[in-house]
């Protein structure tokens, strides 16, 4: 396969046409109109100090149904799940206005509650979870416990805060295209998205139909292995035992993220750890890969939410709003096209990877700063695009992800992902535990 160097992959495709994943953050984001935000529903509270972080809380907003693995552990579930006798907000005062009490509770989340969790609060999200900074013009952006100078990343931005700062035990919430994976790099928890399938959808605020699945995060990896075993369906376990990486996927990623991957992927091969290979991978169709994944994920988000939004535009956070702006002009035409560039891109990927493991940097750079305002910005933009690229290999196969936290020398927290077979996600938690426990202390 065809091997680039960063700086000429980079020059790649450096207009984009398609739908962008993120967009800028502007003024004049709130509408007059809006209706005040309600509580929220039934003996629920959300503090003005927590209001970033949560919709609304309890004590605990949900308790268990069950008892199991997860006894005495507590979730934050971003506010795009329907838990039942409470409203789902989607992220927006609006949507929330009209938003009916729920009668029947979100099966990821109905998972947790019979595995022994109770729900501690429904926690914020982008407008729609339709933004990847976390940035949020609306209720403020949740904090970063890890990098406070830092973006804390989205969707899942106020359930990784809520997990990051002790809150709870862990967060879950939707990862069309790295909305769990990338807030867990940037606030230095482990995240792990399942098998596109293997957990249910239903009863979520989706964007795409195609590329949706659920996620979870939280700072404790032996508590998110038993969620995702209580979520995922049960297999006999398969140690996974090859592994394989590239270095034109780590050379997407800028200098510290490539300087932490490559000083984990030494120690990887000194540990007892499955044998990694290091082998080309054609790193020149991923432009192609990420427009495809950004137009499907724009039309099929639109055809969703067109309605709502062209009518609530204006209440709307600056990032959701220029997606949607993107996504209302992307064509039937572009999104067959790029429908077809991913069923190819799937069978790419399938077929490099067969039974073994990929390893490659979750994110392209650490959380950008959040004195950088404007996320409309050239180099904010080509940043998170490369973030993108790295993204999409998972997720044009719909494969089950881990990411596991690393620190640049800077000591800013980024990610280390495994991508593993499909329906091997207990499997890939196993072989990430291992991981965890033989990389140096130096490299978290």
């Amino acid at each position: 396969m065809t091997d680039l160097s960063r700086r000429a992959f980079l020059s790649i495709g450096a207009a984009t046409g398609a739908a962008a994943l993120l967009g800028g953050c502007g003024d004049d984001a709130a509408d007059p109109g809006v209706p005040p935000l309600p509580g929220g529903g039934p003996a629920a509270t959300a503090t003005p100090a927590s209001r970033a972080t949560w919709r609304v809380q309890g004590s605990p907003l949900v308790t268990a149904t069950g008892s199991g693995a997860l006894d005495g552990k507590s979730v934050a579930v971003t506010d795009l799940f329907a838990v039942a006798g409470q409203q789902v907000g989607a992220g927006n005062p609006r949507w929330l206005a009209q938003a009916p009490v729920e009668s029947r509770t979100a099966p990821a989340v109905a998972a947790l509650l019979a595995a022994g969790a109770t729900v501690t609060g429904l926690a914020q999200t982008d407008d729609l979870g339709y933004g990847h900074s976390g940035a949020n013009d609306l209720t403020g952006t949740p904090p970063n416990v890890a990098a406070p100078e830092r973006l804390p990343g989205g969707s899942t931005s106020g359930a990784g805060s809520a997990a990051a700062d002790g809150a709870v035990s862990l967060g879950l919430g939707p990862d069309t295209d790295g909305s769990v994976r990338i807030p867990a790099a940037y606030q230095g928890l482990y995240g792990c998205s399942a098998t596109r399938g293997a957990v249910s959808t239903d009863g979520m605020v989706g964007l795409s139909t195609t590329l949706d699945t659920v996620g979870w995060l939280g700072a404790d990896l032996d508590v998110l292995a038993e969620a995702v075993a209580a979520s995922v369906p049960a297999t006999p376990a398969r140690p996974l035992t090859a592994a394989v990486t590239s270095r034109g996927l780590v050379a997407v990623a800028d200098a510290p993220v490539q300087a932490a991957t490559n000083a984990a992927l030494a120690a990887w091969r000194t540990a007892d750890l499955p044998r990694l290979a290091d082998e080309n991978f054609d790193i020149g169709a991923l432009p192609d890969w990420y427009e495809a994944v950004a137009t499907v994920v724009a039309y099929e988000a639109w055809q969703r939410h067109g309605a709502f939004v062209a009518a609530a535009s204006t209440s709307l956070s600056a990032e959701p709003r220029e997606n949607f702006g993107q996504a209302g002009r992307t064509s039937e035409a572009s999104y067959r096209r790029a429908s077809d560039t991913l069923a190819g891109a799937a069978a790419a990927v399938h077929a490099f990877l067969g039974d073994r493991v990929l390893v490659l940097p979750t994110t392209a750079s650490p959380a950008p700063p959040r004195s950088d305002g404007d996320l409309s910005g050239e180099t904010y933009r080509n940043t998170m695009r490369s973030t993108g690229m790295l993204t999409a290999v998972a997720t044009v196969a719909g494969l089950p992800t881990v990411t596991v936290p690393l620190r640049t020398a800077e000591k800013n927290p980024v990610g280390l992902c495994l991508v593993g077979p499909a329906g091997r996600d207990l499997d890939l938690l196993a072989l990430a535990s291992a991981v965890a426990e033989q990389l140096p202390l130096a490299l978290r």
